[in-house]
Order: structure tokens, then C-alpha cells, then sequence
């Protein structure tokens, strides 16, 4: 078999091959192939996801077949196939979104194959079969467990079919075909913009749409986890059902089950015209975009005449040096123009977005009814803060040009305490007026005089939060080297456990100290202090610390931070 890789098969299969072996590369890590090992290790954390929960499923439905009726087997199953469906859509949509720049070719490889003797329906044809097979891995890695365990715990005595073969292949058929309704669906999406659009405006609105569907995906998969019975049955038995993809494919899989329901047939096919529609389109608008894709994306990459130029007399009183006037502009110019990094934060933003919802589903039942709404805003207030500041140093870690970076190194003796200064304002300027002023007067209309003890104590939690996430930041952003897969997965899914878990007593603290007086003085006597000490300590670090430019994988003997 290698020997026969190593040969050479056709413009087709080596097209295929070097888009299969660069299909997760990126300007934003520091050399080719480190994304595999993160790759690597993200799937084998995400692969025994459902095996966690299957001896809850198994008692579940054990339960539910002992019973005399079939309905309230029949509405379980149900519920529990939106999940599955759901969470597969949105996992694949995700991926998709992640590689919005990989759907199509890019600029780059018109310029590495476009002197070779091809013809762009290769190059074309040669991408999608690349991104259909990736597409397939990833499919095949969240279906392969669930698909098989599924039917296995969820069959009874109420089961449509007593067969687990016919089962399992109702639920690998649905989900397969949910999954690529979703891919082709959003490729098709990417192929009419591109084809309907301006070059320049075509690279702006889809830059703001990954981002969007990136944010969307992941609410989707957290909210995913959330449906029950009863939400499953409202969306069955309304209208909406007819508009809404994942109950196609639920229709699908219970017809495929032997279900007679007539709604469920209608629903099937539907699902099954919707994937039909998604895979033409898709085609249809590859097989149109080839002749004028290289075109349109040499004249996209093209900046325009009109260059955008920082002004402003409250910009100047607000930040009079110009050293930190010029790492702000070039953050925010950064953020601007970089689809990725935006894409990266609203992605982050999204997640956090996914646990407050979440979390406000169920506030009622644990919260006193005259503290509710205090409680969502403490909550919204803390959860944002903590998935935005995280969002944020990560995606200040990812490089935008590392060739441009040496106008940074030879006057960073001159500037450095005023770029980090600079970036200090930046990040607590933009978060205060997000997360303080625009929800303020909500706030203090709801809550009256409560809202300016809940903003304060807030603020004094930020800021250590800040403190605590910035510790040990030694980069200017969008400078340095990117080192994908530096922490393990599983290593990074403790971290997350144990944060998801911190977050409600930390909500439970602040708003406890709302309606006790002294505890909210307690509180705030015992922040400031710390902020003070933790911010004169880190700023007094930064005359000895050298910015990095080059991260490296950690030493095998550290140093206690002594060489720096």
C-alpha cells in the first residue's frame, strides 16, 4: 500500500491527495503539520463522548418499555433522536464554518497549482472530493458509537422495529444524511453569495457570516443537550416542524424505523428533497464558480482605493501617547479585517452565549422568585465575561503576518511597557462599554438601585479575572508564532469541567452579597486589595520581560521564569 501511495495516479487522485494532506492548515500556526497532533488529540477526547451517558439511556428506556401504553416510549425516542440529529447538524456545520476559506480553492493554491497543466474543473472537482471525504471523518467519528449503541439501549418491547440491524441503519442513515444536508447546504450557501456578490463584498459579508454560523453552531450544540420530551413534542406537533431541518430527518429516521405516522412521512420527504436540493445547488454552483472563482478572488484580495484613517479629538484626549495610539489602531484594524480572528472571538462569544441559555432555562426553580432577574443579569454578566476574556487571549495568541513582526522586535526596548499598557485600555475599555454600558439602562430599570451595586461588584470581579487570565501574557497580540496542541485536549476539557463548575458559586457568591449589605462589603474589601496587588505586581514585571515572537513547546527543565 505504500509503495503503491508513493507512486504517481493521475492530476484527480494527486489533486486530491494534496488538498486532503493541507486541508486543516492555516496562516495562523507557525509551520505545516503541527495541526495534526491537536486533531489527533481533540477526536480521541471527543470520540467516547456517548458511551458517558449510555447507562442513563439504558435505565431510561428499560423504564419506558415496562410501561402498558407505547406513547410516552414513543415521545422519549423521539426527544432523544432531535438530540442526536440536532447535535450532528450542528457539529457538522460547525466544522464547516471553521473551514468557511477551505470550501472553495484558494488564493493560494491558484498560485502554487495555476502554473501547472491543469484545468480549474480539476483543481475544482479535486477540492470538493477533498472536503466530501474530511466531511465523511468527521461524520463517521461522531456517528460511529452513537449509531451503534443507540439503537442497542434504546430498543424495548415498544420498539417500531424488533430488528437492531434495521435500527442501526435507520439511525446511521439519518444522521449521515443530516450531516450532509448540512455541508452541502452551506456550500451551496458560500457558492451563491460568491456568485451573487461583488468580489470586495463578497469576502466582507461572508467573513461576518462565518463568524455567525460559527457562534450559531455551538449555541446549537449546547442547547442540543437541553431537549426534552415536551419541547420535542411542541415542535412535532406545530408548523414549524415542516420548516425546521433537524425534525426532517427525525421524520426520516422514523420512517426508515416502520414508523406509519403520515407526519413523519411528509417530514421524510421532505428531508429527503431538502439533501437532494443541497447537493444540486452545491454542484450547480462549483460547476459555475471555476470559470470566474480565480477571478473574482484576486480581485477580492485586492485592497480598495479608500484607506481607513484613525481621527478623533476624544481618541487623542483619551490615549495621548502615540506609541499606545498605534497598537490600538492596529488591534482594531486587526480585528476589522481578519475574518478569522473574528470569527474565532464570535465563536467564543457564541459558547458563552449557549451556557447563559442554558443556564436561564432552569433559573426559576433555583432562584427566589424576587431575585430572578438580579440572577440573570449576575449571570449573563459572569459567564460572558469569562468565555469573552479567554476568547480574547486566545485569539491574541494567533498571528495575523510573522514576516511583519520585526518592526515590533527592533523597538520593543523602546515601547514595550506602553504596548501592553496599550493593550490593557484596549481590552478593558471595549469590555466595559459591552459588557456595563450598552446592558446599564436595562439594568437599573429592572432593578433599580441594585444594578449600580451588581456593576460595581461586577467590575471589581473582571478586572481580577483580567489579572488572573493576563498573568502570564508575553506577547504583543497578532505578533507571535502559533503552536496548536501545546496543552492536551484532555487537559483543556478539565479545565473547562472544573470552570463550568467554579461559575455557579461564583454567581451564587455575587448574588447572595446583593441583598446582604455586609457580605457585599466583605467582598469588595477583599477584591480591591487583591486586584491592587496583582496588577502593581505584574506591571513592575513587565521593565525585565522580552515579548516572545517564537513559541516553543515547553522545556523539558523549567527555569522557574529566572532566564527571562
Amino acid at each position: 500500500m505504500r509503495e503503491w501511495l508513493r507512486e504517481t495516479h493521475g492530476p484527480g487522485f494527486e489533486l486530491t491527495r494534496h488538498f486532503l494532506l493541507r486541508f486543516f492548515e492555516s496562516d495562523l500556526v507557525t509551520a505545516p503539520g503541527q495541526v495534526t497532533g491537536a486533531l489527533v488529540s481533540a477526536f480521541s477526547v471527543l470520540l467516547p463522548w456517548f458511551p458517558m451517558i449510555v447507562g442513563p439511556l439504558r435505565k431510561k428506556y428499560a423504564y419506558f418499555s415496562s410501561l402498558p401504553t407505547p406513547g410516552p416510549y414513543r415521545e422519549a425516542l423521539r426527544a432523544d433522536e432531535l438530540w442526536l440529529i440536532t447535535l450532528v447538524m450542528a457539529a457538522i456545520g460547525l466544522f464547516t464554518a471553521i473551514q468557511w476559506q477551505s470550501l472553495f480553492p484558494g488564493l493560494r493554491d491558484y498560485r502554487v497549482l495555476g502554473c501547472m497543466p491543469l484545468r480549474a474543473r480539476q483543481i475544482f472537482g479535486a477540492k470538493l472530493t477533498a472536503l466530501v471525504l474530511v466531511a465523511t471523518a468527521v461524520m463517521l467519528t461522531l456517528n460511529l458509537l452513537p449509531s451503534v449503541l443507540f439503537p442497542a439501549v434504546s430498543g424495548g418491547h415498544w420498539a417500531m422495529s424488533a430488528s437492531a440491524g434495521e435500527r442501526f441503519a435507520a439511525h446511521a442513515g439519518a444522521s449521515f444524511a443530516d450531516g450532509y444536508f448540512c455541508l452541502f447546504a452551506l456550500v451551496a450557501l458560500q457558492g451563491v453569495l460568491l456568485n451573487l456578490l461583488p468580489p470586495r463584498k463578497f469576502g466582507r459579508v461572508t467573513g461576518y457570516l462565518q463568524g455567525a454560523l460559527a457562534a450559531g453552531m455551538l449555541i446549537l450544540i449546547v442547547l442540543s443537550f437541553s431537549i426534552q420530551e415536551k419541547a420535542a413534542n411542541a415542535i412535532f406537533q406545530s408548523q414549524w416542524a415542516r420548516w425546521l431541518p433537524p425534525a426532517w430527518f427525525v421524520g426520516l429516521h422514523q420512517t426508515m424505523s416502520g414508523d406509519p405516522d403520515p407526519a413523519m412521512q411528509m417530514l421524510a420527504r421532505r428531508a429527503l428533497a431538502g439533501l437532494a436540493i443541497a447537493i444540486l445547488v452545491a454542484l450547480a454552483s462549483y460547476a459555475i464558480s471555476y470559470r470566474r472563482h480565480r477571478t473574482l478572488l484576486v480581485e477580492g484580495s485586492t485592497p480598495g482605493r479608500r484607506q481607513w484613517v484613525w481621527t478623533g479629538t476624544l481618541f487623542d484626549r483619551l490615549m495621548p501617547d502615540a506609541r499606545q495610539q498605534a497598537i490600538t489602531v492596529f488591534l482594531t484594524k486587526t480585528l476589522a479585517g481578519s475574518s478569522q480572528h473574528r470569527t474565532i472571538l464570535m465563536a467564543y462569544g457564541g459558547f458563552g452565549v449557549a451556557i447563559l441559555l442554558s443556564g436561564l432555562i432552569g433559573m426559576r426553580e433555583l432562584v427566589k422568585p424576587d431575585r430572578v432577574v438580579a440572577a440573570r443579569f449576575v449571570y449573563a454578566h459572569v459567564i460572558l465575561l469569562v468565555f469573552l476574556l479567554i476568547g480574547v487571549r486566545h485569539l491574541f495568541s494567533l498571528p495575523v503576518e510573522l514576516k511583519a513582526n520585526w518592526a515590533f522586535q527592533i523597538t520593543e526596548g523602546e515601547g514595550r511597557r506602553r504596548w501592553l499598557n496599550a493593550v490593557d485600555n484596549f481590552v478593558l475599555y471595549s469590555g466595559a462599554v459591552v459588557m456595563v454600558a450598552i446592558p446599564l439602562p436595562l439594568e437599573v430599570y429592572l432593578l433599580g438601585w441594585r444594578a449600580l451595586a451588581e456593576v460595581v461588584l461586577f467590575a471589581a470581579v473582571g478586572m481580577l479575572c483580567y489579572e488572573w487570565i493576563f498573568s502570564t501574557w508575553e506577547k504583543l497580540p497578532f505578533t507571535c508564532s502559533h503552536l496548536p496542541g501545546k496543552t492536551p485536549a484532555w487537559i483543556l476539557t478539565l479545565q473547562l469541567l472544573g470552570l463550568l463548575g467554579l461559575l455557579p458559586m461564583v454567581n451564587g457568591l455575587i448574588l447572595e452579597s446583593l441583598y446582604r449589605p455586609v457580605l457585599y462589603g466583605i467582598l469588595l474589601a477583599i477584591l480591591v486589595p487583591i486586584w491592587s496587588q496583582v496588577h502593581g505586581g505584574r506591571r513592575d514585571g513587565w521593565g525585565d520581560l522580552h515579548l516572545k515572537y517564537e513559541e516553543e513547546p515547553d522545556p523539558a527543565i523549567h527555569t522557574l521564569n529566572l532566564l527571562r
